[in-house]
Formats: C-alpha cells, structure tokens, sequence
C-alpha cells in the first residue's frame, strides 16, 4: 500500500512530557469493551526515565540554593519539600500500570455519578510502557469559557460540576486529580441518563496527590478554618501542623494576627474565590515570621486555585462557598473534627 498512508495511520493524535498517545480499535473483547471498540493507547517516550531524573536531579539543586540565600527566609516556602513531593508523585506515572490503577480508582470513587466520567483502562493490554484505555469522545472545556459559543446555563453547570468533583477529591477522597489543566477536561452528553445531561470526562490520570490520613486530617482543619474566614484559627493550625517552624512568640502572634487580616479585608470573597491572592499574601507571611508552609496545603491550594479559575471563566458570578462548605462539613465529620451544626439550608 501506499507508505504515506501507512505513516499516516500510526500518527499520535497527542503527547505530553510523558508518553504519546495513538487511537485505535479492538480486534477482539477486552475487559466489558467488545470487539470494534475505540480505544486510546498511551505509550512512554524512550527513555523517559533518565530524562526525568536528570530533571527532578536539577529542580533539586535550584530549589535548595535559593532556600539557601540568607535573610529572605525562602526556605519557609517550601519549595525543596514541594519538589520533593512532586518527584515522588511524577516518578511513578512512568509506570503506567500505576495509571490505570488511578483511573480505576477514579471510576470507583465517582461511581454513579452521571456527569462526571474518567476513561475505563484495559488491564489484560496494560504494561509499564503502554496502556489501552477506552477512548473519551468530547470537546475541550475551553470551548465552553468563549463567549458566545455556549448557553449561560451550560456554562453554570459545568462550572458548578466542576467544582464539587475537585472539592470531593480534595475534601472527601483525599485523591486529586493532579495535572487539571483545561487540556485534560474534555465535555460531552451522558447519552444512558434521560434529558442526556452534560458530563465532564477527566483523562491523563497519572500524576495524583494523596496525603495520607494525618495529612489529609491537618489540611480540612487548615482550609476549612479558610472557608469559615477564621483567620486566627487557620494561622495557628498552619503552625502547629508545620514540621518545622523557629518563629518566636512574637512571630506567632504576628502571623496569626496577618491571617486574620488578609480575611477581614476580603470580607467579600471567600478562600477558594480568590486562593491565588490568598496564597501570595500567606507565603509573604511566611517568610516574614519564619513558619514553613506544608507541600500539602500549597499543592492542594494550587489545585483549587486552577479549578477556580475555570468556573470562574465558565461562570464568573458562580458562589464557591456554596459548593465548598458542605464539602468542608462532611469531611471535618468523617475525620471526626465537626463542632458545629451544618447552616446550608439558607442561601
């Protein structure tokens, strides 16, 4: 046959820093997808690995030379830990097995939902270097932040469905989601449900965050005292859960007092409504009076901060506290930290 062709049929329709990514069809059953199925294959870069430890090896050496630099006090910021916590979560998706584990348990902790949906891998097909996965038709969620191009009223209720998956994994499932870009948020209609609902497909689910029970534990304690505009409170936990901290008394008090501050003066917005301003102004904070921010809070602050970011394009008049406190209230129950009685019935 014709090699253009040919070439042609093997083209990758995406790649990443990780692995490429080719389209293809079954040519017997696997797992519940019968023969004809349309499938996504993600396969790694050559030598991948050594490219990301040289990488991880170098990010290493500059984020500890400038924690090093004296007087500023940038080693408060946490930027070696956040590497670290990076690296620890990157190295792994050059598995990709470790992938499809992920994607299972995505689909196990959104099961029954029927407008948030994430690729179902293929384990009989899945290696390190390869894994098959049922291919997710949709349209960029960008598409829906232009102007004019979609009704105001899908726009509201994808802003609002994204929100509370990311709030659920950051609260309830303590598993994020950890490379949400608009790129990986492809939309499309729940043809099995009636009235054929919008549903949101999250794929390139390697890179995740999980903090383990006691972490997870000091973040509600920290966001949730955020969200509740507590600031003394959430500076206070943000010290006592930090695993180092040489601020004096006065600088306890000085930062507490600094917290307090930035949420009276944001008296109309709430945390995760302006998380980017908040986290300017808590890192400055840091550094001035010496405590060491957690890799946890900023990378789960951060992933809130680029979820916000798309409502807020999707649907800038969208009340995040809305969403966000009954996620706060159910988590600070299951971690057994609730004194407080739930007031959401009223808006």
């Amino acid at each position: 046959g014709d090699p253009r062709r040919k070439k042609q049929a093997i083209s990758p329709i995406g790649s990443g820093c990780i692995a490429q990514v080719y389209k293809a069809r079954l040519k017997k059953a696997s797992g519940l997808l019968p023969v004809g199925s349309e499938v996504a294959i993600k396969v790694t870069h050559p030598n991948i690995l050594h490219k990301v430890c040289v990488d991880f090896y170098i990010l290493n050496k500059i984020s500890s030379w400038i924690e090093a630099i004296p007087y500023i006090n940038l080693n408060y910021l946490s930027m070696k830990d956040s590497v670290e916590q990076f690296r620890d979560v990157m190295l792994p998706q050059l598995d990709l097995r470790v992938e499809a584990r992920n994607l299972r348990r995505f689909r196990r902790d959104f099961a029954g939902a029927t407008q948030v949906a994430f690729p179902q891998p293929l384990a009989d097909l899945t290696t390190e270097k390869v894994m098959v996965e049922s291919f997710v038709h949709g349209e960029p969620i960008l598409k829906y932040c232009e102007d004019g191009l979609k009704s105001m009223k899908d726009r509201e209720e994808l802003a609002t469905i994204g929100l509370a998956t990311v709030m659920k994994m950051i609260f309830l499932h303590d598993f994020v989601h950890g490379d949400l870009h608009p790129g990986n948020i492809l939309i499309d209609r729940n043809q099995s449900v009636s009235g054929k609902p919008l549903r949101l497909n999250m794929i390139d689910c390697g890179l995740v965050v999980e903090m383990g029970e006691q972490d997870h534990v000091n973040l509600v304690r920290v966001l949730g005292a955020f969200i509740k505009k507590d600031g003394m409170q959430a500076g206070h936990l943000m010290i006592d859960t930090a695993k180092k901290c040489q601020a004096t008394q006065l600088d306890v008090e000085l930062f507490c007092k600094g917290i307090q501050k930035i949420c009276e003066d944001d008296d109309d917005n709430n945390f995760l409504e302006s998380v980017g301003d908040y986290l300017a102004d808590i890192c400055y904070l840091a550094c001035k009076h010496k405590v060491k921010l957690e890799a946890s809070f900023i990378n789960a602050a951060l992933a809130c901060e680029i979820m916000e970011g798309i409502a807020s394009k999707l649907y800038p008049t969208l009340k995040v506290q809305h969403i966000a406190l009954p996620m706060v209230f159910r988590a600070e129950v299951m971690h057994g930290l609730s004194s407080w009685k739930f007031p959401f019935g009223k808006k």
